[in-house]
């Protein structure tokens, strides 16, 4: 019994260690991509119209992306998830591509997030440590969940929820409780160091917020149903754009599937608003601050521009997005609801996430470190509710998930619990041949539409 506990400190103090060092490399490496961006960015704001290159600039990412060191694809958050659930590691090569790559597809107005150039880093970076301290594939595997812990904590500020949110992502209905503790670590150590070098983040405290009554409550329920249907939307609208740039790209070329889409985000950004292009963290401040929206379909603008920047050649993450729509969202719904639109706003902006991404834990911790712990309890509702809403779908198709059905705790006999078993059993097979019928119909339809299932890339 000593020794098992006496193991239990030691492991504790090791992994205390590892994780204060990969919190360390990836702050510094968080900090480094945010000032890199944010200097791309007000480059480009004194260029008038710095949207019209987004064809070529989508080409020339789709090109260096994916003919460039072909097997060195990882530049994604949903790939780093991937990796991680594979027990595979990431290579630097890909590290690089999605630190620079980003860049160029944020700074040129392809409407993206930065959160998975910071995740990738961390997994990256976290995996080269492993593999210099010759690490089983086990502990490898628990660096590089830290390394996106910290990428996480440290490109939003949310030293807490972002290392959850990095647990929580890997597996839907299981937590990695065995690197809580490390993830931790890692995730509060990249914040302090990217404070340390200067990073500013969104901190917007919710001055108002109702007493929490019947009335309130029923209205949090609502609004948690509609954030659930807005993740679902957002879900569709990204799978939908990416089989339809797929099919251009597969019976045309590359290029045209690039310029499509770049063409797609010029119409947008000139003839609605440059609001929906590039990294929108106007889009996200402004509804949180309580100001008027420009359009009250905004969120619907951003799904279009974001799922038709990743459909055509665009990379970066997809949180910052997700911001975007939820808190366009929110301040929409918030003339429907009479509720104050910065409160709402704030609850759609984690409420969304939580759907989205299938994390509802970290969503509501990430609205206590953003907004303040008076909008806790409206949070978990809206966040809990959309998640239930979307039930299995993700915009991580690489996210892994399992639902716990739990125990019957019901006392009928064995006999009737055996007969209701098979009835059930029996409807279960039977809803399973139709689905298997309903894939294998859409299957074929979709290889007579589209005769080569790989991605577009691989045409030459």
């Amino acid at each position: 019994m000593l020794s098992e506990h006496r193991n239990n400190v030691l492991n504790i103090i090791k992994w205390f260690f590892l994780a204060t060092g990969v919190g360390c490399v990836i702050g510094v490496f968080d900090a480094a991509f945010l000032k890199a961006l944010d200097a791309s960015i007000a480059l480009r704001n004194q260029v008038p119209l710095f949207y019209l290159g987004l064809p070529f600039a989508l080409y020339l990412v789709a090109v260096l992306s994916r003919r460039i060191a072909k097997k060195d694809k990882d530049f994604s958050t949903d790939a780093v998830l991937h990796k991680i659930n594979t027990y595979e590691s990431i290579s630097l090569v890909s590290v690089i591509k999605g630190f620079v790559l980003s860049i160029v597809t944020m700074a040129t107005g392809g409407s993206a997030g930065k959160e998975a150039p910071c995740a990738d880093t961390g997994a990256g970076v976290s995996a080269v440590l492993a593999k210099i301290l010759c690490m089983n594939p086990a502990d490898r595997r628990k660096m590089m969940i830290c390394g996106v812990s910290a990428g996480f904590a440290g490109v939003f500020g949310v030293p807490i929820s972002g290392a959850l949110f990095g647990l929580e992502v890997l597996w839907v209905g299981h937590i990695f409780y065995e690197v809580m503790f490390p993830a931790l670590v890692a995730g509060i150590t990249a914040f302090q160091v990217t404070s340390y070098l200067g990073v500013n983040y969104i901190y917007h405290p919710i001055h108002f917020v109702p007493v929490f009554s019947e009335q309130f409550f029923l209205k949090m329920i609502i609004s948690g149903m509609f954030f659930g249907l807005v993740a679902l939307l957002f879900i569709e609208i990204i799978k939908f754009m990416r089989v339809v740039f797929r099919y251009i790209a597969l019976r045309t070329r590359m290029f045209w599937a690039c310029f499509i889409g770049g063409l797609v985000l010029i119409a947008v950004g000139h003839f609605i608003s440059p609001l929906y292009l590039g990294l929108g963290a106007a889009g996200i401040d402004g509804p949180l601050s309580g100001q008027p929206l420009d359009s009250p379909f905004g969120f619907l603008y951003k799904m279009i521009t974001t799922a038709v920047t990743f459909a055509s050649g665009g990379i970066g993450g997809i949180v910052t997005p997700i911001f975007f729509v939820g808190a366009q969202a929110g301040a929409m719904l918030a003339d429907f609801m009479n509720v104050d639109p910065a409160t709402l706003a704030a609850l759609g902006l984690v409420a969304v996430l939580a759907g989205a991404a299938n994390t509802p834990l970290a969503a509501s911790i990430m609205a206590i470190e953003l907004f303040g712990p008076a909008i806790a309890p409206y949070a978990t509702v809206a966040c809990v509710i959309s998640f239930l809403v979307t039930g299995q779908q993700s915009v991580y198709p690489s996210q892994r998930i399992s639902w716990d059905s739990g125990k019957d705790l019901e006392s009928a006999p064995r006999a009737e619990s055996a007969k209701f078993g098979r009835r059930a059993s029996d409807r279960q097979s039977k809803i399973r041949a139709r689905k298997t019928l309903l894939k294998k119909a859409f299957k074929e339809m979709t290889r007579h539409l589209i005769p080569n299932t790989k991605d577009f890339d691989e045409k030459k």
